[in-house]
This record gives C-alpha cells, sequence and structure tokens, in this order.
C-alpha cells in the first residue's frame, strides 16, 4: 500500500505505519482529527509523504525524533492544526526534506538556524504563528523557490546581506516587524505591512522576471523608480500606504501584463499615467488619497484648451481639432459622392431610377415652396393687372 486516506483518532498514526512497512505516502488531511501528535517508535525508512494538514485539533509539539523515525521524509505538512512550542532544530537531520509546511499552527519562539541549512529544502511555510526573533544573513538558500513567513512575530532590520543573491519564486514576510531596507534580488516579494523605510532601490528593475511586488503599509519614502517598467512580467504591483513622493513615472505604461496596480495613500503628485493599455482598467481607487495627483484628464493625450476673451473655445487648442474636422468631413462627402456615382456606372437599372426619384424629389420640392412660402407684393400686382 503506497498512500493511505482515513478517519479517527490521530493516536493510531504510532502503530500504523509499523504494520505497514510499504508505506510511502500517508495522507490524513481534513479529516478532523484530534488528539496528541505521536509517532511511531521503530524507524519506518519507506515513508516518503506525511500530510496531517486541517484537522484543526491535533496538538503537542513537533517530535524533535520525527527525522530518525522517517528518515527518508521528503515532505511533511502540519498546517491547520495547534501544535504549539518550538520548532525543533532537529528538523536539520531530514536531509531529503523538499517541503516543510506548519502555517497556522501556534508555534513560537525563534526558527532555528539550522532549518535554513536544509540541503533540498525548495518550499518552506511557517506562516500564521507566533514566531519571533529575526532572521539569519543569508537565509534564503540557492535551491529555495518559496518561502512563507507572513503574520508572525518576526522583526530585525532586513537588508541585503539577508540574502544570497539567488532567485525566489515567492518570498512572504508580509504581517511582520521588520525594518531597515529592501532585497534587490527576489523575483516575487510581498513585503507589506511592516516598517521598512528609505527609498525604493533603482536596481529592483533588474528583477526582470517578478510577478508580485507587493510593498504596501511601509514607510518607504522617495520617488517610485522608473525602473520598474523593466519588469515585464510583473502581474501585481502594489505600493500602497507609505510616504512615497513625487510624480508617476509614465514609464509604466509599458506593464502589458499588469492586471493589479496600486499607488494609493502616498504623496504623489502630478498628473496619473495616460489611460492606455494595461492602465485603462485601474479606477480612481488606484490612485486615491493623493492630494496633489490630478486624474482628471481620462484622455490619451494631454489636453491643453485655449479660450478667447469673449469665453468661447477659439477651437484651435480645444478639445476638437476643427481643421482635421473640416478636412475629414470633405473627404467623407466626396467619398460618398464617388459610390453612387460608381454604382450609377455599372447598373443601368439604378441608373434610371436613381434619376427618376431626384426628379419626383426635385419637382416635390418645388409645389411645396409654391403653396407655402409667402409671395411678394410685386408679384400678386402683376397677376391682377395681366
Amino acid at each position: 500500500m503506497s498512500k493511505v486516506e482515513m478517519k479517527g483518532d490521530i493516536g493510531f498514526l504510532s502503530w500504523f505505519p509499523a504494520n505497514n512497512t510499504n508505506l510511502k505516502v500517508f495522507y490524513l488531511l481534513n479529516c478532523s482529527l484530534s488528539g496528541h501528535f505521536q509517532i511511531p517508535i521503530h524507524p519506518h525508512k519507506n515513508l516518503m509523504d506525511l500530510d496531517i494538514s486541517n484537522n484543526g485539533f491535533i496538538s503537542g509539539p513537533i517530535p524533535p525524533n520525527i527525522c530518525t523515525i522517517f528518515p527518508n521524509i521528503e515532505s511533511l505538512s502540519l498546517s491547520g492544526n495547534k501544535f504549539f512550542g518550538k520548532i525543533p532544530p532537529q528538523l536539520s537531520n531530514c536531509s531529503f526534506f523538499h517541503i516543510l509546511e506548519a502555517r497556522n499552527n501556534q508555534l513560537t519562539g525563534e526558527i532555528p538556524k539550522e532549518i535554513w541549512d536544509l540541503p533540498m529544502l525548495s518550499i518552506l511555510d511557517l506562516s500564521k504563528n507566533k514566531l519571533s526573533g529575526n532572521l539569519p544573513p543569508g537565509f534564503v538558500s540557492p535551491w529555495m523557490q518559496e518561502v512563507y513567513l507572513s503574520r508572525n512575530q518576526l522583526g530585525g532590520t532586513l537588508t541585503t546581506t539577508n540574502y544570497t543573491g539567488y532567485w525566489l519564486g515567492v518570498l512572504d514576510l508580509s504581517h511582520n516587524r521588520f525594518t531597515g531596507t529592501i532585497a534587490e534580488l527576489i523575483s516575487g516579494m510581498d513585503f507589506s505591512s511592516n516598517n521598512l523605510t528609505g527609498d525604493i532601490p533603482l536596481q529592483i528593475g533588474h528583477l526582470g522576471n517578478i510577478k508580485v511586488l507587493n510593498l504596501s503599509y511601509n514607510k518607504f519614502t522617495g520617488p517610485i523608480p522608473p525602473t520598474i517598467a523593466n519588469m515585464s512580467q510583473i502581474e501585481s504591483l502594489d505600493l500602497s500606504h507609505n510616504n512615497l513622493s513625487g510624480v508617476i513615472p509614465l514609464q509604466l505604461t509599458e506593464l502589458h501584463s499588469l492586471s493589479s496596480f496600486s499607488v494609493a495613500y502616498n504623496n504623489l503628485s502630478g498628473n496619473c499615467p495616460q489611460k492606455i493599455a494595461q492602465f485603462s482598467t485601474f479606477d480612481e481607487n488606484s490612485y486615491q488619497g493623493n492630494l496633489f495627483l490630478n486624474c482628471t484628464l481620462p484622455l490619451l493625450t494631454p489636453l491643453r484648451p485655449t479660450t478667447s476673451d469673449d469665453g468661447y473655445d477659439d477651437g484651435e487648442d480645444g478639445f476638437i481639432d476643427m481643421e482635421s474636422f473640416y478636412a475629414s468631413s470633405g473627404v467623407s462627402f466626396i467619398m460618398v459622392l464617388l459610390i453612387i456615382a460608381s454604382v450609377l456606372y455599372v447598373n443601368p437599372y439604378w441608373k434610371q431610377a436613381w434619376f427618376y426619384y431626384v426628379g419626383v424629389t426635385i419637382t416635390t420640392c418645388y409645389y411645396f415652396v409654391v403653396d407655402h412660402l409667402h409671395v411678394p407684393t410685386r408679384y400678386k400686382v402683376w397677376e391682377l393687372h395681366k
């Protein structure tokens, strides 16, 4: 048997694998299991994937000997339960770990620095706990792909020394207590709801493959770097609720993959970007809270209408270019005449019918004028003496 999904008390986990030595994958997720988390006494060398997530009532500390009992385990998912206490540093003995998930529990204390040295760990999710302390320098290793640490109590100064310079798929440090500046070489970043300060570095434009950048609810100052326009793959950009100033770079309209955008509640000034490409889909909510930002002209090109002394638009720099209007009207009229002439030339029947209706129309108009318009007096006198 390679995979098991079942319900019951979590206590049977201590004996079930021992009686199923060929078990490789053991799934007990979403089963409403409860009780104290226990593992077998004797090693089980075949188990590679253990998932007991989203039960809600499994409690107790994470067993420090879990890597001894399951020496070949590659994926451990403990999320959505009531695990408490500190993360045991002995988890670093699970040298085959690819995935370690323990989000939405009650874990406390610091993240053991040994965890960051796991040689094959690619996904780490410890979000929604009560973890505290600082992140060690160089915690992002070359093999890391996704790191989720949001909604904890992590703090300390976050600088580029925290990173080794390798690319990540996702780094979520939102809703913590970090201070300092931000990293420069991350491909997907969520640093929202911290206390990060300083300017957003120009080097952030080097992240050509980044898809999500969320720096909202921090204390960033200075201008929005125009180099953000180099992030050609970005889909979501949120710089709201900071102290950014200056104008919104016009180059941002070149971000054709952008589907979500906000610079709300900053100190920006000048004009909003033109309503072109993706920016035609963003409404006033993307810009609100900037007192000196002008978003009242949602047109493709800036307009400078002039008014003559009598209060009327002189038509020279107004909303309508009158010369272009007359030219286009004239061309349209000539085109209509040419089309009619071509049709009449090709089809003799239509030509005969055309001239017939033209004659009838002229005759009708003539008698209408004679019958309804006022005849001058001299013509009346001439008619009486005739």
